[in-house]
């Protein structure tokens, strides 16, 4: 299975990520967050945001990748529509990927909620026994 769906969770937000690779687990993850806070379908990709992490496992990372993509859409006023990840490696846990969106219009996108974080609330990052790749991750709204 691949891409996210969303799950229910009491006064939060959850979403379950499925890949193939770890590169497509994450895309996967940020597509969810970004189609959580706005339509994605009213955001044009004119910007770009280069984004760094680094963390001391997959879990970790997860939460630094995502907590990052939020943290500059909040500060910067920004919607992301997508994401192209350059880099990913294990064991150094790091990722280098480039967001693509556009500032905050108001007039334009529809924007459905805040997240106010990621958390490590029942967060889950695993490689299956057939190899492919499963997320669970909480948002707190």
């Amino acid at each position: 299975m691949e891409g996210y769906e969303y799950l229910d969770h009491t006064g939060d937000l959850g979403i379950r990520a499925y890949g193939e690779t770890l590169k497509a687990l994450f895309t996967h993850a940020a597509q969810g967050l970004f189609e959580a806070i706005a339509d994605v379908n009213t955001v044009q990709a004119v910007a770009q945001v280069e984004i760094e992490v680094s963390a001391e496992s997959a879990e970790d990372l997860m939460v630094a990748w995502l907590d990052e993509l939020n943290f500059r859409h909040e500060v910067e006023e920004v919607f992301f529509r997508q994401v192209e990840i350059q880099r990913i490696s294990e064991k150094p846990w790091a990722l280098s990927a480039v967001a693509y969106g556009e500032p905050a219009d108001f007039t334009r996108h529809v924007v459905y909620t805040e997240i106010k974080g990621v958390t490590y609330h029942q967060l889950i990052v695993e490689q299956t026994p057939e190899g492919k790749w499963f997320a669970q991750v909480i948002f707190d709204l």
